[in-house]
């Protein structure tokens, strides 16, 4: 059988203190990670987090695969609009993927991903949420993810693929979402354990969306 976890949730780039419950929007958060094999590497199945009632409850349902160590923290995206960050592991004992969703309350009894598009990077990524007011009035979503060079252990340093994903709205879909905006490569090499490669590129990222702002 599943385990269900009520797990506290952090609230990303709001200054809350020990106080902070686990509510999203006044309802409560609950995470169900499912059970794994004897060594706690693969799961058999994949995780979920739910928003309780009322007025009904909603979730989602990651990805099949991907049931190890799921989290979920509240961000502020805009002044008036947060949601739910839901990250999780696929299984493994090294490499693993993980899978982000952005969430908010949706139809029915799903809840609604913000990002356009599968955003899943390995574990060894680095990731964030900015404020950029020049670039977009939500928070930006930023990932660095490692490209395996030449010559380069597993574990050693190595160029990083920079994602940059704004909100925005599409009248295609009818609604907001969070798109790629930019995507690029270091020239430097870094290593993950110890650099903070997206402090370390931060103006070269926001010069890159600024540039592309300004040509639209």
């Amino acid at each position: 059988m599943t385990r269900k976890l009520i797990v506290p949730v952090a609230f990303l780039f709001v200054g809350l203190g020990s106080g902070a419950q686990t509510l999203f929007e006044g309802r409560k958060v609950t995470v169900i990670q499912p059970e794994t094999d004897p060594d706690g590497f693969f799961p058999k199945g994949p995780a979920s987090v739910c928003i309780e009632a009322p007025p009904q409850r909603q979730c989602y349902t990651a990805p099949q695969g991907f049931g190890i160590d799921p989290v979920a923290r509240v961000v502020q995206v805009t002044k008036d609009m947060s949601a739910l960050f839901f990250s999780v592991a696929s299984g493994g004992v090294s490499g693993r993927q993980i899978q982000f969703a952005l969430l908010q309350p949706g139809k029915g009894k799903d809840l609604g991903d913000l990002f356009a598009s599968d955003v899943s990077v390995s574990n060894q990524n680095q990731h964030v949420f900015w404020n950029a007011p020049a670039i977009s009035d939500a928070q930006i979503f930023v990932t660095a993810e490692y490209v395996w060079g030449p010559d380069e252990a597993h574990y050693d340093a190595h160029r990083f693929i920079i994602s940059a994903y704004v909100l925005k709205n599409s009248s295609m879909l009818g609604d907001t979402r969070y798109f790629l905006e930019d995507r690029f490569m270091t020239a430097r090499k870094y290593d993950q354990e110890n650099d903070d490669i997206l402090a370390a590129e931060k103006t070269e990222i926001l010069t890159r969306l600024g540039r592309l702002r300004t040509a639209k």
